[in-house]
């Protein structure tokens, strides 16, 4: 068994109260063989992923957020339709397992979401 290192997730399509749903999990590890195992619930243990009728197949995930720092005095400038500006204090970076930083900004209400881009 090989831990999985890039970040994949195993997609599934099945019917819920007449109307289709779509789900995934994380790929945990590899077969020897190379089949990606994802955690069966039930069963306590890791299984193949396509295991299932209702596997569609692999996608590569987003990287997960390992860690955050403080924002360090950073700021956000927005362009109001006014032509105005508006200038948030961005709280933290947050650092993403592929070492990506994301900035962290608060609007008037204390709410704290990534910038748009």
């Amino acid at each position: 068994m090989i831990p999985a290192q890039h970040p994949y997730e195993a997609n599934y399509k099945h019917e819920e109260n007449g109307r289709t749903v779509y789900r995934s999990k994380p790929v945990i590890a590899w077969d020897n063989e190379g089949q990606a195992l994802v955690v069966d619930e039930r069963g306590g243990r890791l299984v193949p992923a396509d295991n299932g009728r209702t596997f569609t197949g692999l996608s590569e995930a987003g990287h997960p957020v390992v860690g955050a720092i403080p924002g360090g005095g950073w700021s956000a400038r927005y362009k109001n339709q006014d032509g105005t500006f508006t200038v948030d204090p961005l709280v933290a970076w947050t650092v993403q397992s592929n070492g990506t930083l994301t900035p962290v900004d608060t609007d008037s209400t204390g709410l704290c979401d990534a910038p748009p881009q």
